[in-house]
């Protein structure tokens, strides 16, 4: 993975909205961004919707040249769009997508992008990345043993006839000329790491059975000169801790510096927020950004556990690296 000069990432959807608390230098709020594009009013017809989701736009800069992925596209389209025009974000850069997992927060906004950037680069067709395990029907089961079924990720066809060019791997991945990885399935080697628990997906039959592993899951790593590796991990099914060993072990000559995303270490996992924060101490990380699905709980634990390397992400946030 070759290293990259700088990395400028803007959080397009997040489950928090937050203008006022304080930031280190290299962080932009969503507030600032609108007083530097020209917001003259402090009013809400200027201002961004956090939503239950998450979309990140990633570009990375060397010398003049520049390459932007969308990492997820957030819920639903209305949310997307409304904060990509507030924002003031030219989709037209964007020269790929990627989908993270199956899962209608991340995912129901990809036909919508997908038009936004056509549109803006004039029609060219825009490589979208996605595991084949990811459009299986998913469900929960409720106490009385009903499935509560969650919304499709977008079919191929209906990517396809938004513009996407549709990739559909398991395997890892080099993008940009070898400058952002995406990660293959993740190893499962912690014991503390439990995946999804209480998740079915349909089969082919009609029947229902536990999908708890999620091998659909992938991460996003890029390589900042004099940093290091900056992991991009957008709910962490997975578990932080087996996303970072395994961004560890895939280059290790490149210590690690940053982990942006959702932990996913609220409601019913979030009693592995301890072993998380403690194990979290051996990659020595300078720059913790949890979002999304983290919860509260976990992120005052890693707050406490880590000070001001502690920096949680919000929409409309941009964050200079």
């Amino acid at each position: 993975m070759k290293a990259v000069d700088t990395a400028e990432i803007i959080f397009l959807v997040d489950n928090a909205t937050d203008s006022l608390s304080s930031n280190p230098g290299f962080v932009e709020t969503e507030f600032a961004r609108h007083r530097r594009q020209g917001m003259q009013w402090l009013t809400g017809k200027c201002l961004c919707c956090a939503a239950h989701g998450l979309s990140c736009l990633i570009t990375a800069r060397t010398g003049p040249a520049s390459r932007t992925l969308l990492f997820d596209t957030g819920p639903e389209e209305w949310v997307f769009e409304r904060n990509v025009v507030r924002l003031g974000v030219d989709l037209g850069e964007v020269g790929a997508v990627m989908l993270s997992h199956g899962h209608w927060d991340h995912a129901g906004a990809m036909p919508r992008a997908l038009q936004m950037i056509t549109m803006s680069n004039g029609g060219q067709r825009i490589p979208t990345y996605m595991h084949p395990d990811m459009f299986a029907l998913r469900a929960t089961k409720s106490g009385d043993g009903q499935f509560r079924p969650m919304e499709l990720v977008p079919s191929v066809d209906v990517l396809s006839g938004n513009g996407a060019d549709v990739i559909i791997t398991r395997d890892e991945l080099l993008l940009f000329d070898e400058t952002f990885y995406v990660s293959g399935e993740i190893p499962r080697v912690t014991r503390f790491e439990r995946g999804f628990p209480g998740q079915y997906r349909q089969t082919a039959a009609g029947s229902w059975e536990l999908d708890e592993v999620m091998p659909d899951e992938r991460f996003v790593a890029i390589n900042v000169a004099g940093k290091g590796q900056v992991v991009f991990t957008a709910c962490s099914h997975a578990g932080l801790i087996n996303v970072l060993t395994h961004a560890k072990a895939r280059f290790p000559d490149i210590p690690l510096y940053a982990v942006f995303g959702g932990f996913h270490l609220s409601g019913i996992t979030e009693p592995s927020i301890p072993e998380t924060v403690e194990a979290l101490a051996q990659f020595d990380l300078q720059l913790i950004s949890p979002g999304h699905c983290t919860g509260w709980r976990a992120i005052s634990a890693l707050a406490a556990a880590y000070g001001e390397r502690v920096v949680p992400s919000a929409v409309g946030k941009t964050f200079v690296l």
